[in-house]
């Protein structure tokens, strides 16, 4: 069955909320008030590199089940769900800023005009659910019209950037949250077509689990999530940095523990750490929650103290096998936090390539995707990934894009002047490394030195 939708806010979850609905069979208004992002939107394409999202973003449009609009009233009037995707960036002091949703609740709410689900979709802190209800109150009374009843509830999001389609439509789990179960009835309606994976794509063979729970802790899980996954890595991390130190390799380590089924493989990955726009933040508000009442939750905030100092491994690697860095000429593979996205918040390479220009080294880099490091003016941005090697000193590995996968090291080796290596997502064999006549340095594992 078709619902109506609205959808506020076109950002990266509101764009892939909006176009996925629309694919499954619903009818969506996405309200963006941006109009130079609107016409973009409008034209089938997303102001972000997201695998598959223009193609479903496009037949939404042709189909006239998707389409947009830079007027509240217009998208809310007929909508049974409105869904909540404005952006809630961290604040200088780790705490999501919750003004931009407060702005939409409350345009929302004079725009109503009978009962509505309002679902919060982006990370929100825990208890915004009974934030939002008081916000959307207050903002009824202050406009003196009448009361229209409402239900809140809580949908939270678990896209990758770089499969964000694949994760929407084809979820391990749908987590739905709210204190009205017909809300819940409602938004579990509206799931029906990803839940029993009947629409155009599905798998019936993987259907999704569905959690229906209560608002705060729906709120909750995600944050618990997203803190587990980024505390995996650091694990993998801080194993991989006494790896080296004892003489172990990581990757055979991790590997072996993996095969665990308690523990599993995925996310023990060792490297430079992670990156984005969620992990960080989301620790940071969890930590702030916790705080609030009276609780230190000590591994979180070891999570983020052991990501940040990974970052500085590579640096610190580079420093000690160049002998200093000034005057050094320093090739950067990969530049967004992870492949497939050209998204460059909290990207290792921003801190690293900082680092490396304040050290005195010249830098030049390679990215799929991106083509400026914004931030960081002094690094050269090439569009060829084997130009970064040219009289380089040493080329580092950050982003494992798959095309680097299949670089050619001869190649590599031929334009460099020196001859250091260094993988920091453990994509590489070093003996393969070492043969191309490169010294091979990795994250958690022995350096490889043989030569031609």
């Amino acid at each position: 069955m078709s619902l109506d939708v609205a959808v506020v806010g076109s950002g990266y979850v509101g764009t892939v909320v909006a176009a996925c609905l629309a694919h499954v069979g619903h009818d969506v208004v996405a309200l963006e008030i941006d109009d130079d992002k609107r016409r973009v939107l409008e034209d089938g394409a997303a102001p972000f590199h997201e695998p598959g999202l223009h193609a479903l973003l496009a037949a939404g449009l042709d189909s006239g089940r998707l389409r947009f609009t830079g007027d509240v009233d217009d998208a809310v009037a007929a909508a049974e769900i409105v869904f909540l995707c404005v952006g809630t960036p961290a604040g200088d002091d780790g705490r999501a800023d919750i003004r931009f949703l407060e702005a939409a609740a409350r345009s929302i709410a004079v725009a109503m005009t009978e009962r509505k689900v309002l679902v919060t979709k982006s990370t929100v802190p825990i208890g915004s659910g009974q934030w939002l209800q008081t916000v959307v109150e207050d903002a009824m009374a202050q406009h003196g019209g009448p009361f229209v009843p409402f239900a809140v509830a809580s949908n939270p999001e678990f896209l990758r950037q770089g499969s964000a389609v694949e994760d929407y439509l084809h979820p391990d789990r749908v987590v739905l949250g709210s204190d009205d179960p017909a809300a819940l009835d409602v938004l579990q309606e509206l799931y029906e077509p990803i839940l029993g994976q009947d629409f155009d794509g599905g798998d019936r063979d993987q259907t999704p689990t569905l959690v229906r729970t209560g608002l705060t802790t729906a709120e909750t899980v995600k944050y618990a999530a997203n803190a587990f996954l980024a505390l995996k890595i650091s694990y993998a991390n801080e194993i991989a940095n006494v790896c080296e130190l004892v003489g172990a390799d990581v990757e055979e380590v991790t590997h072996a523990i993996g095969l665990d089924a308690r523990i599993g493989r995925r996310f023990l990955d060792a490297g430079i750490g992670w990156g984005g726009s969620c992990f960080g933040k989301d620790i940071s508000e969890l930590i702030a929650a916790a705080q609030d009442h009276g609780y230190e939750p000590r591994i979180l905030r070891a999570t983020l103290e052991v990501n940040a100092a990974q970052r500085g491994l590579v640096v610190r690697k580079l420093r000690r096998r160049l002998c200093g860095l000034r005057g050094r000429r320093v090739g950067l593979l990969g530049l967004a936090f992870k492949p497939e996205t050209d998204d460059l918040r909290d990207a290792p390479a921003i801190d690293i390539a900082n680092w490396l220009v304040q050290g005195g080294a010249r830098v030049v880099a390679h990215d799929p995707v991106v083509k400026e490091l914004r931030g960081v003016p002094e690094v050269l941005v090439v569009d060829d990934c084997y130009e970064v090697a040219d009289r380089a000193d040493a080329v580092v590995l950050v982003t494992d894009w798959a095309e680097y996968r299949d670089l050619d090291l001869d190649e590599i080796r031929r334009r460099m002047r020196g001859v250091l290596f260094v993988d920091g997502r453990g994509v590489f064999d070093p003996e393969k490394v070492a043969r191309a006549g490169l010294v091979f340095e990795g994250i958690g594992r022995a350096a490889q030195t043989l030569a031609r």
